[in-house]
């Protein structure tokens, strides 16, 4: 089977709506100020649902592991671990122009992000909807 670009979209799309919850709350419990929370949760909604579509289409390119959370956890490590601590950390240091707030809204929504992109994968591997089934001649 194979991915729709329409599917790789609904993924992003999905992910981003809980990812924009939990970066509202992180973000408010370390700033307390709602023009911060706003602009950071405004800022990286848009910067991440492009990443996440890039990425989701590059790793369809990439050869699939037997296991499906062998794959789930390196598609973790490079989407939230490598491209999520750049991207919120930025954001954030632009936003906030304060680094221990950078360091500790990055690290909690990283850590939390790292959680639910595992069960994202889990519950978009029991779908099927935007999935092409390829023929075999």
């Amino acid at each position: 089977m194979e991915e729709t670009r329409v599917r790789s979209l609904s993924k992003g799309i999905f992910y981003r709506i809980v990812s924009i919850i939990t970066l509202i709350v992180i973000t408010y419990i370390y700033t307390g100020d709602l023009i911060q929370v706003s602009l950071i949760t405004v800022i990286s909604t848009i910067t991440f649902l492009i990443i996440f579509f890039f990425h989701e289409r590059l790793w369809l390119r990439i050869k699939r592991p037997k296991g499906k959370l062998a794959r789930s956890i390196a598609k973790m490590f490079t989407y939230i671990t490598l491209l999520g601590v750049i991207t919120m950390s930025t954001i954030t240091y632009l936003v906030t122009g304060d680094l221990e707030i950078t360091t500790s809204v990055t690290l909690t929504y990283i850590i939390v992000k790292h959680i639910m992109y595992v069960l994202n994968e889990l519950l978009w591997n029991k779908i099927k909807w935007g999935s092409e089934v390829k023929c075999q001649s």
